[in-house]
Order: structure tokens, then sequence, then C-alpha cells
């Protein structure tokens, strides 16, 4: 972040009569000599700065996109994120070096390191495998591949970090402006991440952002226009080579995901594609009639079946296995909701449509229109064109209309009710397409979803849901039920199948408008039986029945409304409702053990087995990312905070302001990061598609936070006594959002998406231009008491926005989102007050 504001006072000698040295035999008084104007920024650092800011947001939007298919989901959050700890170390190079703000040659060989190690990191990620699951198998070699991948990472982040802080010390009394661009770069490089991955892919993003680099090298040279023609032309050579070898390069897996070997999804892909919301790779089966389609490597799965067209042979075939497996789904309970509605005109709605089973089961057993929600668009492209022949172009059917849009975000702008809405498993396991990196937020699975769920049902609907872990889901829908429907009995609507726990046996939940009545009850007991549904490796039952003697399955306490403190205290996992504010279902972990299944039925067999399956000895794997990264933080403070004081010190420099600076820098940091964070988070209920709402909340405030930096020059320059108001109002605006957001929610009911990225954009932009101000006006009051410290202010700041992240996640889980957003008002608070301490 860059900023500053500074009056210069010229002082003239009046002028007074002569004196001859001759004349008095004194030596000749000195001339007074003038104050140094500050040195004007020269013309192209301005759209250096826009360029190495764009650069270095979309570089890290990208490789977290490259680290969701290569590592799990929530350690590429770890190593993405602790890797931007690199543009903070370069501001403590610059303070530690400061030769390298002095003069233009470090800051363009700085810019061309960032080329340069951003063009390693293609083979740095396909050629050092990091598995942290084989760390204890093979430690040496595991831990000396993540430090040597993980060095690479670093580099270009903290290149970065060093022409950055190197350009803002130079020119702090242009803070201002530097910052403008910084942020206003920063912001629309925010859009890349976008539309790029899926018209070039990311190995052809990395060229594109080193030959960024070599431009900005360009930008920076000194002397002749020669200078940077030639760094700007070695830019487009970069391009030009890069792109004729990058076809050669994809990101395989390092790890074993779900049932897929290391790098087993590319090496046997007969398509690939990367969509903005996940990379999918299609392989051939082991059965001629099915096509695998495979998400990020692994971390999630759907199947193309093959189908001829003929809806009348497929129902007659629908539950025969062919060579052990089924011949139309993934498991005959994929059509349970449809084959108790069959032959019935009825409406079907499913979200997640993936490869089209859910599709072909409504089909099959007669629904009269099903449209498909899908939010990653390669799968329903790739079933339209290459595979269209293969599906029995299912998705071009008369009665099919496919939606590339999110389910909730679809259900708000839609009127229509269905009498069957149906969902899969299809919770993304995407960083970008979460929005949220590793917050993890599951929308599909709040309340506030099941109540649009119900809204959009028919009389007599059906809501079929598979997951694995029915107690929440079961005490979740029944908080929506009792909002709607208060004095209906919620356990007179649900009917449970499910058996014990396995990777691929996924319980289901069917909440039904009316009530279950016997005969359906009856029709659904013999859909599970043995003799009806016998399959090789499944095996169904119900669970729960209203009124039948499987009611005794599942305690009556967890259709209660509210839940009985007492009993959520007992039970070893989370059983709570998740709602919009607290949207992550999967936080069900309470303690570190493992945990065994009831006989009463609070804890059964498959929430068990969810919960167990993520350990990794004593470590819980979904939450692995929190302890490095709060290990990683601890260990960087030392470098970050108390060795630039102890450094100070040493050399006989004022430390004075250093406690005040670090506590000031630092919360802004954290402010800015916790309110960007979390922020996204919530509008991806108000905008629908995730990955829109990632760029349009940080590009909005991004851009926004950049004209606040231009109008914190004209507050610093005209009005100093001012500045202290900036807190308080970014405090106070913090809080309008968090109000105003339930109403724009509201509001938003209804309209296009454009429209409600608009409304968006409109509610973000006040507090965006308030977060602007504090950083830069910082600067510029440092760039007068302690020059020496504006590049520390730097590093602080970029240290505390990694920490900050941590902070966010950790408070969002425990406390949920507005509490959050509140606490970050309080940290801009707790800045003002150091603001007070600089004495400025």
């Amino acid at each position: 972040m860059l900023r500053a504001t500074m009056s210069t006072r010229l002082e003239t000698p009046t002028p007074g009569p002569r004196v001859s040295q001759a004349a008095n035999g004194t030596r000749p008084a000195p001339v007074p000599r003038l104050p140094d104007l500050p040195e004007p920024p020269a013309d192209g650092v301005f759209p250096a700065i826009f360029v190495i800011s764009a650069a270095t947001l979309l570089l890290e939007l990208t490789l977290t996109r490259i680290f969701d298919v290569v590592l799990w989901t929530n350690l590429a959050s770890f190593i993405v994120s602790s890797a931007i700890f690199g543009l903070g170390l370069g501001g403590i190079a610059v303070m530690l070096r400061p030769a390298l703000s002095r003069a233009d040659r470090p800051v363009v060989w700085a810019a061309l390191a960032f080329a340069g190690t951003v063009l390693l990191l293609l083979p740095a990620i396909t050629r050092l495998p990091f598995d942290f699951g084989a760390v204890l198998t093979h430690p040496a070699r595991q831990l000396a591949s993540f430090a040597a991948l993980y060095a690479a990472l670093l580099a270009p982040f903290f290149a970065s970090g060093v022409v950055i802080a190197a350009v803002l010390t130079r020119h702090s009394h242009r803070v201002d402006r530097l910052y403008f661009w910084d942020l206003l770069g920063a912001g629309l490089g925010t859009l890349g991440i976008v539309w790029l991955p899926s018209l070039i892919g990311p190995a052809a993003m990395l060229v594109l952002i080193a030959a960024a680099g070599a431009g900005v090298a360009g930008l920076l040279a000194p002397g002749p226009r020669r200078a940077r023609t030639l760094a700007l032309a070695a830019g487009g050579v970069v391009v030009l080579v890069g792109l004729a070898t990058v076809e050669r390069i994809d990101f395989e897996t390092h790890v074993p995901k779900g049932d897929m070997d290391v790098g087993e999804a590319t090496h046997r892909a007969e398509y690939s594609r990367w969509d903005p919301a996940a990379k999918i790779d299609v392989l051939p089966w082991e059965v001629p009639f099915l096509r695998r389609i495979v998400y990020d490597g692994g971390s999630q799965r759907s199947f193309y079946y093959r189908f001829d067209g003929d809806l009348a042979r497929a129902r007659a075939r629908y539950f025969d296995l062919v060579d052990g497996r089924t011949r139309y789904n993934i498991g005959r309970y994929v059509a349970f909701a449809y084959w108790l509605k069959r032959d019935t005109p009825m409406r079907a709605l499913v979200i997640g449509s993936a490869g089209g089973q859910e599709v072909l089961a409504a089909l099959t057993f007669g629904a009269a229109r099903v449209d498909a929600v899908e939010m990653v668009c390669a799968v329903i492209q790739a079933a339209r064109g290459p595979y269209a022949e293969f599906t029995g172009h299912l998705y071009d059917h008369p009665r099919v209309r496919p939606v590339c849009d999110e389910g909730r975000s679809y259900l708000r702008h839609t009127r229509d009710r269905y009498d069957v809405i149906q969902i899969h498993s299809n919770h993304t396991t995407s960083s970008v397409a979460q929005g949220a990196g590793a917050m993890d937020p599951v929308y599909l699975e709040t309340v506030e979803a099941y109540r649009e769920y119900l809204s959009h049902l028919a009389d007599d609907g059906i809501l079929q849901i598979n997951y694995y872990v029915y107690p929440r889901m079961l005490t979740t829908a029944a908080q929506a039920w009792h909002d709607l429907f208060p004095d209906r009995d919620f356990a007179r609507h649900v009917i449970i199948e499910g058996s014990g726990w396995s990777e691929f046996m996924m319980p289901t939940l069917l909440v039904k408008r009316s009530p279950w009545t016997p005969e359906e009850i009856a029709a659904a007991r013999g859909f599970v039986s043995p003799q009806f549904a016998s399959e090789p490796d499944r095996t169904y039952s119900l669970v729960y029945a209203p009124g039948q003697a499987e009611a005794a399955n599942v305690p009556a306490a967890l259709f209660r409304v509210p839940l009985d403190p007492a009993l959520v205290a007992r039970l070893p996992y989370q059983v709570t409702p998740t709602t919009d504010a607290r949207p992550f279902f999967r936080d069900l972990r309470k303690h570190l053990h493992r945990i065994e299944p009831d006989a009463a039925g609070y804890v059964p067999a498959t929430t068990a087995g969810f919960i167990n399956a993520s350990l990794m000895g004593p470590i819980p794997r979904d939450r692995i990312h929190l302890y490095l990264l709060g290990g990683l933080s601890v260990a960087m403070a030392g470098l970050f905070l108390w060795y630039p004081i102890h450094w100070m010190r040493r050399r006989g420099l004022p430390s004075a302001g250093a406690l005040p600076t670090a506590v000031y820098f630092g919360c802004l940091g954290v402010g800015f990061i916790v309110v960007e964070v979390v922020l996204i988070s919530k509008f991806v209920v108000l905008i629908g598609f995730p990955i829109y709402a990632m760029a349009a909340v940080l590009c909005t405030l991004l851009v926004a936070a950049g004209v606040g930096s231009r109008l914190s020059g004209w507050l610093g320059r005209r009005h100093p006594a001012w500045a202290i108001g900036v807190f308080p109002v970014v405090a106070l605006l913090i809080g309008a959002v968090v109000a105003a957001f339930p109403y724009a929610r509201d509001l938003a009911l209804g309209l296009g998406q454009p429209a409600r990225i608009a409304l968006s954009a409109a509610l973000l932009l006040p507090l965006g231009v308030g977060l602007g101000m504090p950083f830069p006006l910082g600067i510029a009051a440092l760039s007068r008491l302690a020059p020496r410290l504006v590049p520390w202010a730097w590093g602080v700041n970029g240290f505390m926005t990694v920490v900050g992240s941590l902070i966010a996640a950790l408070l969002s889980i425990r406390f949920g989102f507005d509490v959050t957003l509140l606490a970050a008002a309080g940290v801009y608070l707790v800045a003002m007050g150091a603001w007070l301490a600089l004495d400025v």
C-alpha cells in the first residue's frame, strides 16, 4: 500500500549589504543551502506500480487455482497465503538495505527477478511433488521438497514487495497517487481470474504475469528510451517463447485424492478444461458405458453415462447391473424421489447437475421439465460438445433446460415451484469458487437455503439431499421448517435412507412439503428393500420413517426447535443449525480424537466415519492449514517485528516510534483483510455465482480504496486535523454494511446478476473509499517523522495481512461473519489510538 503528502517550505535568505572579504579579513559566510525538493516520480513509476500490483494479485489467484489441483484445498490455501509473506519481506529488505530505494537499477533488477521467478514456478510446481500425508513416512524427502517449493513461491512475492516498497520509500511524498495506482491495478487484476483460466489456462497465465514483470522493468529503467524498449521487447519474447512451450505443461496432483492416484487424472485424461470454478478432466472408466469427470485432480467426481436417447429402454434397464455396476447412476438412490413421483407430470430442479445422472433419472420416470443448474459450466459444455453423442444429447433434450449458475442464486430469481428439488453432494471444494479460500462456507446447507428449497416446492413436492452428516442436515432443515410452518410437525414430513459409512455411500434426506402417507412410506421401504435394491457395494435401508418402527433410530430431540443446549454440549460433534452468517456446515469437529457411533442414533456411523476420515493420526486434515499458518505466523513475527527493532537499536537509530508504527500499520493490515475476506463470503449470497462475487467485491473495494487514497492526499494537505475522523468513519461504514446487508439481499431477489453486482458495488463503494485512506495518511506522517520506518511499515502491513486472514477464518467460524466484521471495525479504532501515539 502506498501514500504520503508532505509540504516543503522554501526559505530564501533576506538580501543584505555585501561585505567585502578583504575589508574585514574573515572567511566568507557560507551561502545558505536550500532544502532539497522531493524528487518527482518518473513518468513510468505510476504505470509500473499499476502493472506490478495487477500482476501480483493475479499471480496469487492463479496459484490458488493451480494448488487446488496440486494439493488439497486447505493446504493449497496455506501455501499460497503464507507465500504472501514475501510482499512484507520485500519491505524489510528495503529497510535493511536502503540502497535498494535510492537508485533505479536495484528496482529494475527486482522487477526482472519477479519475471524470472514467476517463470521458474512452472518447473518448480511440476517437479517438486510435495505430499503432506507422506511426511511421516518420508520426512527428509518431503520436507526438502516443501522447503524448495515454498522458496520458489516466496521468491516472486518477495521481488514484487521490493519493487513496491522501494518505490514507496523513494516517492513517499506522493504516496496518495502511488497507492491509488497500486490499488487500481490490484482491483482490475482480480478480473483476470474470471475469464483467463478458461481462455488460456493457468500455465499461460504465469507466462503473461512474468511478461508483465519484464514490462515493469522497462517502465522503471532509467536513461534513454532504448533501455525501456529493450525491456519491453524482452517481455514480448517471454510471452512468445512461453506460449510456444506452455502447452506441454500440465499441473498434476502431488497427492492421492479420493480413489485417484498421484497424477492419474492428468495422465489418463482424454479431455481437460480449466473452468474458472474448477479444472475438469474426463477419463475413460473400467466399464465402457462410463466416463469419469474428475474435478481438481480428484477432489470431487461425477460421471457421464452412455445413453442412446431411448427413455423407454432406459426405464426398463434403469436398475440393471452391468459388470457389477449400476447402468445409469452411481447408486439407484439417485432416482429415489423421481421414482416415488413416477408417471406424474412433475417439474424437477437439479442443483449441481454435473454429468447428468440426476437429469436422466428425472426424464426416465416421467418429468415434464427438468431445470439443470450447474456452477462448473465446462461440464455442461463438454456434455453438449465432445460427449454429446455419448450422453445421448441429454442436455439438448427438449424437456431439459441447462442453466450455468449457482443453485441458490437461481432459486432467488425464479418464481417456479417444483415437484422435486434434488441436491447430490455438490458442495464445491474449489478455493476460488468458494470465494473465501480455506474458510470453506457451504451455502447450500444453511437455514436460509432450506427455507428457499421449501418455499419453491409444490404443495406435494419432495426435497432430496444426499450428504454425509444427516443429523446436522436434520437440525438445519428443522429450523427452516419451523420458520415457515411453525404449526406443522416437521417429523411427519421426513424420511431418511442410509446405512454404514463409505466414501461412496451418502444418506438420503427426503423432506416432503405434505405429510408422508402410509402408502408412500411403504413404497419407500420397498424401494430400499434388498430384493429390489441389491448392489454389490451398497446396502439400502430406511433410517427414519414417521410413525414407523424406523423412527426409533433418530432421536426426537434432533427435530426440536430450538435444540436443547444440554444435547448440543453433550454430543461429540457440532450439530447446531448452520446459517448464512455462519455457513460452516463441515466444521463438525469438537475434539482431535476419533468418535464412535452410538446405538441411540445421536452419532450415526456415516457421521462418525465422515469426521474420522479427515484424521491423519492425531492431526485433522481439515484444520491443519490453520495450525500451520498460525505456527508460521508466530515464527515470522520475529523476522517482521523483533529483528527490525533490534537492528535499529544496534545501529543507534531512533526507535521510539517503532511500537506505534507497528501497531498502526499492523491494525490496518488486519482490518483491511478481515473486511475483504468476510465480505467476499457474505456477498456470495447476494450476487450468487461465487467467482463473480469474489471478483466484484475485490474489484469494488480495491478500486474504491484507490479513490480514497487520492482523497487522503487532499485531506492531508488541506485539512490535516480532520484525519483523525477517518477511523471512526471507517468503523461506522463497516457497521452500516452489516446493518444494510439483509435489506440489500432481499432487494436483490428477482434481480438479474448484473443488477445484483451493481447493487453490491453501490453498497461497498463508500466503505472502500474509507478503507483506502488510513494507510497513505500513515505513510505521509511517517515520511515526515521517521522516513527510515516507511519500508518497515509496508512490511508490517503485509505480515499482518496474512495473519489477518487467519484471524478472519477463526473468528468467522467461532462467532459468525457479522461479529467478525464488527471486530474489524474495532481494529480501526485501535489504529486511531496508534495514530495519536505517532504524535502527528
